[in-house]
């Protein structure tokens, strides 16, 4: 094959520039299990808890303010780091 020929083939087949990250507003219980890297009942309970913060209802569908969670979740890192469950197990207090 002619050099020139592989250069188009090759230049063809780049990929394509990387999408802009999609801000995220408004998550479902699974997306944020899927953020947090944990189960849906698990949410759940953190809302129960206290530990997130409480859903909104939008047109019959329950959600969590992206920002709020992650004000909530900075909140707690450092000096919240006694209250989490996991890291007081891990210690067995």
């Amino acid at each position: 094959m002619p050099a020139q020929h592989i250069r188009e083939r090759e230049s063809a087949h780049q990929a394509a520039p990387p999408a802009k990250p999609r801000l995220v507003g408004y998550v479902s219980d699974t997306r944020l299990a899927e953020l947090l890297d944990c189960s849906a009942s698990t949410i759940r309970d953190y809302c129960k808890r206290g530990l997130l913060p409480k859903p909104y209802r939008i047109g019959g569908m329950t959600r969590w303010k992206w920002t709020e969670v992650e004000t909530m979740i900075e909140g707690r890192t450092g000096s919240g780091e006694e209250e989490d469950p996991i890291l007081r197990a891990s210690r067995g207090t």
